[in-house]
């Protein structure tokens, strides 16, 4: 690292603060909203931290360089994914530094003598190398953080939507409702076992008469559902098996034949239980 270099480093760290005042006052231009999403305090410590970042390279050992960047860039990111930040918006948002960042380059460059094309050519590059390297990471870890989002959102939504209710000590319903995927058919059956568990059932009604769609996977996963309640000691009814249903599961050779089954909900609940005595 030449000693020039060092100077330029060192002239982006003092005009950090300017940087980040231009470069709020190109966001707000081009989109008014854009810092009423965020604190402007908010706003400017990330940016300074962004520019310090950014002028590292200028003096930092590459290495050093990389796993800086990729701590920083997945703090910010995790941050703006729980947030719902939309990624084009930060990555717009890296273009407008890099353009701001880069004029303060030129500036030093008017201000310093002997600054040859070899100077030039060499800050461009790593200054773009920087950007570059900052938006792969920052979309990587962005991406990470938003599919573990949704995945924890739908596992939620799943639980929600298939509550085991309990009824009556030992006894309790899991009414399904809506279109069941694999993916939810699969969480279905965990959060059931773990529900019948909690719970301390011996017995469940499972009531399909609200599921529009019944096909291969339903009936696998049912199937799969019906033998692990076995297992752990809970006894299945299924009630609102319409034909297609049945059609589906003889078809791939799977057997209800030994599980009670009934049209309706009301009518399992009336032969297995005496909630209708009078």
């Amino acid at each position: 690292m030449s000693q020039l270099t060092k100077n330029l480093h060192d002239f982006i760290i003092e005009n950090k603060s300017n940087i980040t005042d231009e470069w709020l006052s190109k966001q707000f231009l081009e989109d008014p909203t854009y810092i009423s999403s965020a604190s402007e305090v908010y706003l400017r410590k990330e940016n300074s931290a962004l520019i310090e970042a950014i002028a590292s390279i200028y003096v930092q050992d590459p290495e050093e360089y990389r796993n800086y960047i990729d701590n920083r860039a997945a703090s910010v990111a995790k941050k703006r994914a729980a947030e719902a930040f939309p990624l084009y918006e930060s990555i717009r948002s890296f273009r407008r530094v890099r353009k701001v960042l880069w004029k303060y380059v030129q500036i030093f460059m008017d201000q310093t003598d002997s600054v040859t094309s070899q100077d030039v050519s060499a800050w461009s590059d790593s200054m773009n190398t920087a950007f570059d390297y900052i938006i792969e990471s920052f979309a990587k870890h962005h991406h990470d953080h938003t599919q573990q989002i949704l995945t924890s959102q739908q596992a939620l939504i799943t639980e929600l939507s298939s509550p085991v209710i309990p009824i009556k000590d030992g006894i309790g319903v899991l009414p399904l409702v809506g279109n069941i995927d694999f993916q939810r058919a699969k969480l279905i059956l965990e959060s059931t076992l773990e529900q019948c568990s909690e719970k301390k059932l011996t017995k469940i009604f499972i009531d399909l008469s609200a599921v529009p769609i019944l096909d291969t996977i339903v009936a696998q996963q049912l199937y799969q559902l019906l033998a692990a309640l076995k297992l752990i000691g809970v006894e299945p009814i299924f009630s609102g098996i319409r034909p297609e249903l049945a059609q589906i599961s003889l078809s791939l050779g799977i057997s209800f034949s030994d599980t009670k089954t009934y049209s309706s909900l009301s009518r399992a609940l009336e032969v297995h239980t005496n909630l209708y005595a009078q």
